[in-house]
């Protein structure tokens, strides 16, 4: 796990050849691969599990204990599908906000 951590670090992405056999190797090493997987830019994560879709549920439920989840950004969280549980609520206020943006005694409303 320690080499695909510095094949992270220098990019493995980057070269497509190395990148096809880091996923590879992601794929055959989980559960273990899963803090390596979480270490790739938001994009690359995507593109991992949309080519090993195995890994999808898997890596959400490895990701959703509280001390892993609370560690993560948010878009990782996004690119796994964890992000939109912590969204359930704000869409309807923003949309509350969008709707009336225009009056700002609203605005003044909702601040108080």
């Amino acid at each position: 796990m320690e080499i695909l951590s510095k094949l992270v670090a220098k990019q493995v992405w980057r070269m497509p050849k190395l990148w096809v056999g880091f996923l590879k190797c992601v794929s055959q090493t989980q559960p273990h691969s899963f803090h390596v997987l979480l270490q790739l830019p938001p994009s690359q994560l995507e593109s991992a599990l949309n080519k090993h879709v195995n890994l999808r549920a898997s890596l959400a439920a490895y990701a959703n204990q509280p001390s892993i989840k609370s560690s993560l950004p948010r878009s990782t969280l996004a690119v796994i599908g964890l992000a939109n549980e912590e969204h359930t609520q704000p869409p309807h206020l923003s949309s509350t906000f969008q709707s009336s943006d225009t009056s700002s005694s609203v605005h003044g409303a909702t601040l108080t």
